[in-house]
């Protein structure tokens, strides 16, 4: 079990706070941006030599990589980098670009100033703020990567694409403390508001295994436990082999509300791979309704990994809805996995697929994006949302239960993409900090992703969004659901609030 390990959290973003910028207490892996996705240019994160002689980019992100901010309290977001052999150090001598070591104390020429990119994204100039007179300031890496060894770090003289910087939060000194809104183990959450029961004004949940558990809230952050969703006999495609077989449900309200469609995976009997289909209430959405099963699975294409965590999107400018999901492709050892789409209309408890499946999105691109299939990426649990002129695309990332499991997101003006990826993920065991245990003790949230995205109310004329997503108290893999503030930066790019 992990006992947090109390290494603060004190930062202003422009309008809440995200430890995505830069934060005093926070320990990062500092990533230069560089121009091509990864794996292209692997040597991209700054790190120090086990012999404390040497500062450069090294291609892993592992302990001698980790930096710790220290805010210098000039209250102008700059900060002292400080590492297990010391601070992060320059000369303050114009003449020299070229040496970035390590000092024993922090002052002046340990002092960097991060200034905000303007490619939209968490990305930083760093400036050398002991180097003020200089004209070569700008912590910066070469334009042409190298691919055999570590790459240098020195400095330049203007900001650009070769100056970008972003963080990737590891740990803290003051985690946020989450709390739980669900008293039973709940992964793979959902959450919905009926639309046309105006007696119901509260936020239904839903979550992976057995006959698919219900829960209630009158606010979205409490939820009471109500039940099993399924009742009747189930179709043969969806008869449960095991308790934990069944994955992801997530439901659809029909625009009359006259039947609750809810889908989710079961393994098949033919060759234990998910499929995804959906079973029907028409009487709400509560215990033991949802009876009236699909004869059979859904077609999408019959990948040979399977299909699973089906997500129904309705498109606000048109009505229009769409499933979205993830091909199991991981399951068959393939090295990248894919996220699906194709419409779908419903009619009198009946879904019909409308034209061909498209991929929209792949797991490529992202260093903190891992897999079970050793050297490959893993991508699942879509959710799609439109706002701001854009659609945005939620997705879970990595191994499940494991520490590298991460929520990230990706954006577009067209619904079928191009997908354009945030480069820095929304949810990670660094970021989300800890809950309390059974014991009471706080312990380190493991494996925060998965998440659901909702719009509420704010106020009598305002309406924001919230994510609930799941993660484990410690390392045991028991998923419960912790719910946080969605909110958005001015150039559109969703991030957590803590």
């Amino acid at each position: 079990m992990l006992v947090v390990k109390l290494l603060v959290l004190f930062a202003a973003v422009a309008a809440a706070f995200s430890p995505l910028n830069p934060t005093n207490g926070y320990q990062y892996v500092v990533e230069a941006a560089r121009g091509s996705a990864w794996p292209s240019c692997a040597y991209r994160f700054l790190s120090f030599s086990a012999a404390c002689d040497k500062v450069d980019l090294w291609s892993g992100a592992g302990q001698n990589q980790h930096w710790t901010f220290v805010a210098t309290g000039d209250n102008d977001n700059s900060f002292y980098l400080k590492s297990s052999c010391g601070y992060l150090s320059y000369p303050s001598d114009c003449a020299t670009t070229n040496t970035l070591d390590l000092w024993p104390q922090a002052g002046i020429n340990q002092k960097f100033r991060f200034i905000k990119g303007n490619n939209g994204q968490f990305d930083y100039y760093v400036e050398a703020v002991g180097r003020a007179s200089c004209a070569n300031k700008y912590l910066s890496f070469p334009g042409q990567c190298t691919t055999s060894s570590a790459d240098k770090v020195d400095f330049w003289s203007a900001t650009g694409e070769n100056q970008r910087f972003r963080l990737y939060p590891v740990s803290s000194s003051s985690p946020a403390i989450q709390k739980p809104v669900t008293s039973w183990v709940c992964p793979d959450p959902f959450v919905w508001k009926s639309r046309a029961n105006v007696s119901d004004s509260g936020y239904h949940i839903t979550c992976t295994g057995g006959g698919l558990h219900l829960g209630y809230s009158s606010d979205g952050t409490d939820f009471t436990y109500q039940g099993d969703a399924l009742g009747g006999s189930p179709a043969p495609w969806a008869a449960i082999s095991n308790s934990d077989s069944r994955w992801a449900p997530e439901n659809y309200e029909s625009v009359d509300g006259h039947f609750n469609y809810l889908f989710f995976s079961d393994t098949q009997p033919s060759d234990d791979k998910h499929r995804i289909g959906y079973v029907v209430s028409p009487s709400g959405p509560v215990p033991k309704a949802y009876t009236q099963y699909a004869p059979s699975f859904m077609d999408l294409g019959m990948a040979a990994g399977g299909d699973i965590d089906g997500s129904i999107f309705e498109d606000p400018r048109d009505g229009r809805t769409y499933l979205v999901w993830k091909t199991d492709d991981n399951s068959v050892g393939s090295k990248t996995t894919r996220i699906w789409l194709q419409e779908l209309t419903f009619a009198s408890g009946k879904v019909t697929q409308v034209s061909a499946p498209k991929v929209i999105m792949d797991s490529t691109g992202l260093w903190w994006v891992d897999s079970w299939v050793s050297g490959g990426s893993l991508v699942e649990g879509p959710e799609l949302i439109h706002t701001n002129g854009y659609y945005y695309l939620f997705f879970a990332a990595g191994k499940f239960c494991q520490d590298t499991y991460t929520e990230g997101v990706a954006r577009s003006t067209s619904l079928w993409g191009p997908y354009e990826k945030l480069s820095s993920p929304l949810l990670t065991n660094g970021l989300v900090g800890v809950a309390a245990d059974g014991n009471g003790r706080l312990t380190q949230l493991v494996g925060p992703g998965h998440a659901t995205i909702f719009p509420v109310k704010t106020s009598e004329a305002a309406s924001g969004w919230k994510m609930i997503w799941h993660a484990s108290i410690g390392e045991n893999c028991n998923r419960q659901t912790f719910a946080s503030k969605l909110s958005f930066t001015p150039d559109g790019w969703p991030y957590v609030e803590l």
